[in-house]
């Protein structure tokens, strides 16, 4: 722009007398440009700030939303400007994605160095109306900021007229002018900016298991009212480790409730108890054995329940949102110590089954309605809605698979992860633990050094009925009355244990003693029922015990097979060993004692061998006429603990006399089959022959079975020969 100028003299001509004027020559002056601009929130905020303090924040923000800001880009000087307009980002996290558009909203085109260009006019229409679009990424953490501001600048293209006032070389900012030919660099290039401020979701969630008087609960839907379990009194199997005389190896707790609710599959009656353990966010569960699948092998014993079906235990589980302003949506799921979904797992969206890489399974039930919390669009896994300063209740319903009850198991852990839609990642932000102990155990003959028992062995004590007896836990003496079987009891489970102890062994006497003793010889205490306890087991070991079974005098000899059970005191496993076996030998003699019929003597009176003579018989002299009987009681006795076999009673017809006749009672019964033998003749049913001169052998025997020999005698039995001569 040029500014002109001419001046004039007015004065009276003096040839004319009249008023005159006469005019200079025109001078022209040109304006330079003088530029200066700035650019402002188009709402009037004050600008002039950073990341830190612009007073535009937008909290809360989701991955992919959008955040829209106005400005205006004011000419405040005298010149048309080309400004170059680039987002400044300082302080940002990556990833966020900037853009401008013009003011109806379509997105300007950025030049090849991802800068923007905006004519900006002077006089009355220097002002240009531009937004700014912010989209935050589709990754973006919890808690992330972002941000930006647009940076404003004109390139100098000269000083002299017709050009932008912007010395050559240089570049003009935002509130800045020019003087004396250079630019005035105050603010500072950055110093006059107008920043946008964004904060992602920071989940407020906090899992734990079912504690009391949760805030505000309701159900996975947000909406419905429910009411958690109740905690109350318990009593679990937490008894310290060697603890004695311990029936009943339980503790009380307040703090329980049970598997909620009972199902059939529960291995525990009346439900589970589950013990919560608040302030160090779990509970576990301490389930019986399951006796589903009971198997008693007759020739071995039972080591435990056999293989059966799975059991279930459900957990109630809580989760808070802090936050007294957002409600929060959370998907839930079995998470590692890393928060992500545990490795090797597997999820089914049809059932809601996550299946474990152990094999356990898990589903997120309703408290209620026990059904399958649903998945909500966008989400991977079942989701629940927890409003703003409240509490979700809901499920965790655990299945174990049932194998039998005597592999060692470990406490089987389920990490609930909780994690939030509102932030990018599929991580929890929250979790709980919920832990279950359950039961496993083995009894049998010992395997030392080897944790477990082994019911399969048949070992077999020698014993002689009569010796000393001497408790003891010798197992090699084979010269006393004492059987020792060392057994191991041990706990293969996740949580202490006692076990009750008891043997039988089928037709040993009375008088027979049957005690379980420790490794010094000392007897465990006994219950009420008379039979032995052991101390608290702890989980994971086992303890020695001796079965030490005493043999009375009179015990026949043979083979008594041992009869042992084990009862885990809380977890109920029943496990047996069948086939441990006691040998008696044979001990004791055979007496023979001849007494003559007298007619007078009491029985008793004249005892020969340990042997009474019966009523009438004695074993002094007697007299008799010629052709007169003797009648002679022959009696035999088996003083073994076994029968002896091919038993008969020998007698010789004395000098002087004839036989007359025999007869046989056995214990003083008659003899459904008698056999006789003369000399060394064969046996047979023929009685000898009335007559028979002195000088023969007569064998007379009992022949029940039929075999034509003479039968075996029992163990503490008598055999009675009637045996007649005549005088002759």
């Amino acid at each position: 722009m040029a500014i002109t100028n001419q001046a004039t003299a007015s004065f009276t001509d003096p040839t004319t007398n009249a008023a005159a004027t006469s005019a200079s020559n025109t001078v022209s002056t040109t304006v330079l440009a003088l530029p200066s601009f700035d650019v402002v929130y188009d709402d009037g905020t004050a600008d002039g700030n950073t990341l830190a303090n612009t007073p535009k924040v937008v909290t809360g923000a989701v991955p992919g939303q959008v955040v829209t800001t106005d400005y205006d880009i004011v000419n405040n000087g005298n010149t048309a400007l080309t400004v170059t307009l680039r987002p400044n980002t300082t302080g940002s996290a990556t990833g966020l994605d900037v853009k401008y558009l013009d003011a109806s909203g379509k997105a300007l085109t950025p030049n090849a160095d991802g800068s923007y260009t905006i004519a900006l006019p002077a006089g009355a229409g220097g002002v240009v109306k531009f937004s700014q679009q912010l989209t935050v990424p589709s990754g973006a953490p919890a808690n992330a900021t972002y941000g930006a501001s647009p940076e404003a600048s004109v390139t100098g293209t000269g000083t002299a007229a017709g050009q932008n006032g912007v010395p050559t070389g240089s570049t003009l900012y935002e509130n800045q002018t020019v003087n004396a030919g250079a630019v005035v660099n105050t603010p500072a290039q950055g110093a006059d900016l107008q920043f946008v401020k964004i904060t992602t979701f920071q989940p407020n969630l906090v899992g734990s298991p079912n504690i009391a008087n949760p805030t505000n609960p309701v159900g996975p839907d947000g909406t419905t009212t429910a009411t958690p379990p109740a905690q109350g009194n318990a009593s679990v199997p937490t008894v310290t480790p060697g603890t004695a005389n311990q029936p009943n190896p339980t503790n009380p707790v307040t703090t329980a409730y049970p598997s909620t609710p009972s199902n059939p599959s529960d291995p525990t009656s009346g439900g589970t108890p589950i013990v919560v353990d608040a302030q160090g966010n779990r509970q576990v569960a301490y389930p019986k054995a399951d006796n589903d699948n009971p198997s008693t092998d007759p020739t071995t014993g039972q080591t435990n329940d056999k293989a059966g079906t799975p059991d279930v235990i459900i957990f109630t589980n809580d989760l808070k949102n802090n936050s007294t302003t957002t409600s929060d949506t959370v998907q839930l799921f079995p998470a590692g110590p890393d928060g992500l979904l545990l490795a090797g797992t597997t999820y089914n969206a049809s059932t809601g089954v996550f299946t474990l890489p152990n094999g356990v399974q898990v589903r997120f039930l309703g408290p209620t309605t026990g059904a399958p919390i649903p998945v909500a669009p966008g989400a991977l896994y079942p989701t629940v809605t927890v409003p703003a300063g409240g509490t979700v209740i809901y499920r965790t319903e655990v299945t174990l698979p049932d194998p039998d009850d005597s592999s060692r198991i470990d406490p089987i852990s389920v990490i609930v992860g909780a994690d939030s839609l509102k932030d990018a990642d599929v991580q929890a932000d929250a979790t709980s633990t919920d832990i279950i102990n359950s039961a496993a155990a083995q009894f049998g003959d010992s395997t030392d050094g080897t944790l477990g028992a082994a019911p399969t062995p048949a070992p077999v004590q020698q014993v002689v009925p009569g010796a000393n007896t001497t408790t003891n836990i010798n197992t090699g003496n084979a010269a006393d009355n004492v059987a020792v079987f060392p057994m191991d009891v041990a706990n293969m489970g996740a949580y202490n244990d006692s076990f009750t102890l008891s043997a039988t062994v089928t037709n040993l006497p009375a008088g027979a003693t049957i005690t379980y003793v420790d490794s010094t010889g000392a007897a465990l205490p006994t219950n009420g029922a008379g039979n032995f306890v052991t101390p608290v087991v702890a989980a994971g070991s086992e303890i020695k015990v001796y079965a030490v079974i005493t043999v009375p005098d009179g015990t026949a000899a043979g083979t008594y097979t041992v009869s042992q059970k084990a009862v885990g005191n809380y977890s109920t496993i029943t496990m047996t060993d069948l086939n441990d076996a006691i040998q008696v030998g044979a001990v004791g003699n055979v007496v023979v004692a001849k007494f003559t019929q007298d007619g007078t003597t009491a029985a008793g009176a004249t005892p020969q061998k340990g042997i009474n003579n019966p009523s009438g018989y004695t074993a002094g002299n007697t007299t008799v006429l010629p052709t007169k009987n003797i009648v002679y009681r022959i009696i035999g006795k088996n003083n073994f603990n076994t029968a002896v076999s091919g038993f008969a009673l020998n007698d010789t017809v004395p000098a002087n006399t004839t036989f007359q006749a025999a007869s046989l009672t056995v214990n003083n019964a008659a003899v459904s089959k008698v056999i006789y033998k003369v000399g060394n003749g064969n046996w047979s049913t023929t009685a000898p022959s009335t007559g028979a001169a002195a000088g023969t052998v007569i064998a007379v025997a009992a022949d029940v079975n039929g075999d034509n020999q003479p039968d075996a005698l029992p163990a503490n039995s008598t055999m009675e020969l009637t045996f007649t001569v005549t005088v002759n």
